[in-house]
């Protein structure tokens, strides 16, 4: 990734500035709690299966298909074998899940140096979470001031890799798509896009969040 010329960035929020990856090991595990037994397989298997889930039905909430409160729901009746489930207790059960991961929000390593160090930049978030969430926890990470805009799947009409959420987010501030930066950890709804778009993009990933961090810092101090 080459940073000179950049004049703004595009940051992905869930695993790029977010540990969300932390969040839902965490709030996985106070959910199986109380159905561990009944469920008689291994945490690392019922693990895999609930990311299987999660994943499954992530993409029909980024396809329009359900509120993000209905793939919630969903994901725990795909996981359970619970299909008829009612709302209500659906809710009821999921709770546990959504307490934990609020209290285990956390900034993945070295975000918090690079936003300091970009400041001089206008940056912009761009998610395919759900816009109250993202907003709820750039503010409960202490981030949210760093933001002209946060841009989600209900304020552009699309969900990343779709161009029209990466236009929509250059248009708040009239920016070159050639003057930007795409940060995150999704290569297919991040990285791809970005650079179809004539972006620059640099990918990060667990394990190397700090690292990659201090290199667009400098890159990005010395442009």
């Amino acid at each position: 990734m080459k940073a000179r010329g950049i004049k703004a960035l595009l940051l992905d929020l869930d695993d790029t500035l977010f540990d969300d990856r932390h969040a839902t090991a965490q709030a996985f595990a106070a959910f199986i709690a109380p159905h561990a037994e009944r469920l008689d397989a291994p945490k690392p298997e019922l693990f895999r299966r609930w990311l299987a889930c999660v994943a499954r039905h992530w993409r029909r909430f980024e396809a329009g298909e359900l509120t993000i409160e209905q793939q919630r729901h969903e994901r725990l009746r795909d996981f359970l074998s619970l299909p008829h489930l009612a709302e209500d207790e659906a809710a009821r059960l999921f709770q546990p899940y959504m307490d934990a991961y609020r209290r285990h929000r956390r900034l993945t390593p070295g975000a918090a140096v690079f936003l300091d160090a970009t400041r001089h930049l206008p940056r912009i978030v761009v998610s395919n979470g759900a816009a109250a969430q993202q907003r709820d926890k750039l503010a409960h990470l202490g981030i949210a001031h760093h933001f002209l805009h946060v841009v989600t799947v209900e304020e552009a009409g699309a969900a990343k890799p779709d161009p029209r959420i990466f236009q929509h987010a250059l248009a708040l501030e009239n920016l070159k798509p050639e003057r930007c930066l795409m940060v995150g950890d999704d290569v297919q709804r991040d990285i791809e896009p970005a650079l179809k778009l004539g972006m620059a993009a640099c990918q990060v990933s667990h394990g190397n969040h700090a690292a990659v961090f201090e290199q667009l810092r400098q890159q990005l101090q010395n442009a």
